[in-house]
């Protein structure tokens, strides 16, 4: 459900051997210099690929599928900006919304959870699963019918709303992550 495991289930579907290394972001003083040359910013993922270093899950993904599986970008100039609006439409509108309501739900202590903040991050969830259910009610992916970088990055997204009971009224966006769930690279990834 982190930024790590979207950029880790990319690395398996494109099947490029890695080496995966875990870092405890909640402790700055564990950060060695390996990781600060690889991360300056000290955030994950990153990727050191032959020396070109990288880092934001996104752009790691959308480079990970141009350099090695191509496919996953799209068919034409068309299919690569819906699988762009559908990644930044997941990281920007419902990944924020979908956070709080994590936080305010589930992760802070109840003494620091704000019933206002989670309202207000569900109401604004709500109708952007609508929108997603929506647009898959016919299909089997987000763009041109088949498994794309965006169904990674915006599947990942929803993995959360999943988690915390916001998919029950959307079948369509249920069944699509499913999908994705069954598929033997995220099987890989979420086994780690």
């Amino acid at each position: 459900m982190s930024s790590s495991g979207r950029t880790h289930w990319m690395l398996e579907e494109v099947g490029v051997p890695f080496e995966y290394h875990r870092v405890n972001t909640r402790d700055r003083a564990s950060y060695g210099a390996d990781f600060l040359a690889v991360s300056p910013g000290g955030k994950v993922p990153a990727i050191d690929d032959d020396g070109f270093r990288l880092a934001e899950s996104i752009a790691i993904n959308f480079y990970l599928a141009e350099k090695y599986k191509p496919e996953l970008l799209g068919a034409d100039l068309h299919e690569r900006a819906l699988i762009h609006q559908w990644s930044l439409w997941a990281m920007t509108n419902l990944q924020p919304e979908l956070l709080t309501v994590m936080r305010h739900s589930a992760l802070l202590p109840e003494s620091d959870r704000d019933a206002k903040q989670l309202e207000s991050a569900r109401a604004a969830a709500t109708p952007l699963v609508a929108h997603l259910d929506r647009t898959l009610g016919n299909q089997e992916f987000l763009v041109g019918g088949r498994f794309t970088v965006a169904d990674v990055n915006a599947g990942s997204v929803v993995n959360i709303a999943k988690f915390i009971g916001l998919l029950a009224d959307a079948p369509a966006a249920s069944a699509w992550l499913e999908r994705l769930r069954a598929r033997p690279a995220f099987q890989r990834a979420a086994a780690r």
